[in-house]
């Protein structure tokens, strides 16, 4: 059986049947806000229904999604600039500095374009397909990680719980970003485990460039905190420095685009809107007891999004096997990766629950070395007793992970 299961073709196709069940469960059983950010499917009808083959596509599917799956208002935006990313649909967007996801939906837009200007309905179809490609290669690229750096038990169980964690069950069925920004952490790790195991100047570049790339997807700079705070425990500060400077070029690049060939004047929605990122510049001049009261709250804040983003079980299953990590450098891995996402919170001014989540690399695998070792210490007194608890310990996670979290707090905060 551990041979067979050891076969890449086997590991690829009950992974993607995994993943495709995931997807038909999200609509059937979706995982959906009640507030102002979310919107029945009826909003969009009028765009939906835009060309005749709009209808006709609705009229076969529509029927099959649950009549509770909402849309996150966040969607127009995304789609809008996926119909024709061009300068005139950027002018009007709030999503100007986040490209990358909408020029995916484009791109893969691009042979319907040979006969019709792409409906509403046809790039929401395009964008879940995107989606659905995107958490495949992440969760195909995390197994094979996981098979080199630990085992393939840890393997394959930390990816069926990635596949059925509470993340993809509420986002793989929406057009947002977040099933390219797992595609972006795991890639970025990959990337950087390659890198580590064969240095050279060349991989330094293309490394550099493919996280600057991706960063354009979503600014997430816990990446970015994590690879230089790795530089700087290692004492390969040049390595460090290059990485800093190569990785900004993508960034660089989309502002001079925007800026001078479409002549529109750069601003981010995030940065103005809610100041995210620049209060930390304006805490000095803060009374005493302002500046007191937010120091305070940062780690039991942290603490709390770190529980609600993986539903607790896995956090605690994680402490438990953190000394089961068989890495010499566990503990700047460990910590270093946790760290980053918490320095990002702070500077943000908000630990948001997706963006904890993306520490799943080193959460997931962790939380299975952390029930084998349960298991086993269970197995002394009674042999039936570590399959039995290793079976009531993951179905628990998957069934907790698979509801509609929203009825019990705003998963998406």
């Amino acid at each position: 059986m551990q041979n067979l299961f050891q076969k890449k073709w086997l590991a690829v196709c009950i992974l993607i049947l995994l993943l495709f069940f995931q997807l038909i469960y999200s609509f059937l059983f979706p995982s959906v806000g009640f507030n102002d950010n979310w919107q029945p499917v009826s909003t969009y009808l009028p765009k939906f229904q835009e060309e005749s083959i709009d209808n006709l596509l609705l009229g076969k599917i529509y029927p099959l999604i649950s009549s509770g799956y909402r849309l996150n208002s966040d969607i127009s935006h995304y789609l809008e600039l996926a119909r024709s990313f061009s300068s005139e649909s950027f002018k009007i967007n709030v999503f100007l500095e986040r490209p990358l996801y909408p020029f995916l939906i484009f791109l893969s837009s691009l042979p319907v374009q040979l006969f019709t200007f792409p409906s509403y309905g046809i790039i929401f179809g395009l964008a879940i397909l995107v989606n659905f490609i995107l958490i495949n290669l992440a969760v195909l690229l995390f197994f094979h990680l996981l098979q080199k750096l630990f085992s393939l038990k840890v393997a394959w169980l930390s990816s069926i719980l990635l596949i059925f964690s509470p993340f993809v069950h509420s986002h793989l069925n929406q057009p947002v970003p977040e099933m390219l920004m797992a595609f972006a952490v795991i890639l970025s790790v990959y990337l950087l485990y390659n890198y580590i195991k064969k240095p050279s100047i060349l991989k330094l570049i293309i490394f550099s460039l493919v996280i600057g790339v991706l960063m354009l997807g979503k600014m997430f700079f816990a990446t970015s905190f994590f690879i230089l705070l790795l530089a700087i425990y290692f004492k390969r500060y040049k390595e460090g420095i290059i990485f800093l400077v190569i990785h900004l070029i993508p960034f660089l690049s989309w502002y001079l685009w925007i800026t001078r060939v479409w002549g529109i004047s750069y601003y981010s929605h995030q940065i103005q809107q809610y100041n995210m990122g620049t209060w930390i510049f304006s805490i000095i001049t803060w009374p005493w007891q302002e500046i007191y009261r937010v120091l305070i709250n940062v780690f039991p804040d942290f603490v709390a999004a770190l529980i609600y983003s993986f539903l607790l079980i896995p956090i605690i299953f994680s402490i438990i096997g953190f000394s089961k990590i068989p890495l010499k450098s566990k503990n700047i891995i460990y910590f270093g990766s946790i760290f980053s996402v918490f320095i990002l919170g702070f500077l943000i001014g908000f630990y948001y629950l997706r963006h904890v989540f993306l520490l799943f690399p080193i959460i997931y695998p962790t939380c299975i070395l952390g029930i084998e070792r349960t298991a086993n210490f269970l197995g002394k007194y009674k042999s039936w007793y570590s399959p039995l608890f290793y079976a009531v310990i993951i179905a628990l996670i998957i069934l907790l992970s698979n509801v509609n979290i929203y009825r019990v707090f705003d998963y998406n905060g």
